[in-house]
């Protein structure tokens, strides 16, 4: 019984301190939200261009295909599994929109963000100096 008393404030504390670091880490690994700059696609020279984006943890590569100042495609090309279909139906608005100015996924705030970024960098690459 006295050996009980003496390993519980022990096990109390490991179990405490394992909890906390748990907690500190999925503070620190959670994504942000982020600002998207929307790209004027007139000033995009054609061209296929890839973008890479990694918001903590979510990481997203697209490749995009741009003609006459307009997107003809987007294809995903890495993104975390469990989101893939909300990375492809934000990339698919984007692309119908022409516009990084579209709504975002209600449940995958971070999926879309982090997508839309690697789209906003692929088309970086792609704007011309006048």
């Amino acid at each position: 019984m006295k050996r009980i008393r003496k390993i519980w404030p022990l096990v109390l504390t490991a179990g405490l301190t394992l909890s906390l670091t748990c907690l500190a880490f999925a503070l620190l690994l959670r994504p942000q939200p982020l600002e998207i700059e929307n790209i004027d696609l007139n000033t995009v020279a054609d061209g296929t261009y890839t973008g890479i984006y990694q918001n903590k943890i979510l990481l997203a590569v697209v490749q995009l295909e741009v003609e006459d100042y307009e997107i003809i495609s987007i294809e995903i090309l890495e993104h975390k599994e469990a989101y893939l279909p909300q990375a492809r139906r934000i990339s698919e608005a984007v692309l119908a929109d022409q516009s990084l100015e579209v709504d975002t996924i209600s449940g995958a705030t971070f999926t879309c963000d982090t997508v839309k970024k690697a789209i906003e960098d692929a088309l970086q690459q792609g704007i011309t100096q006048p």
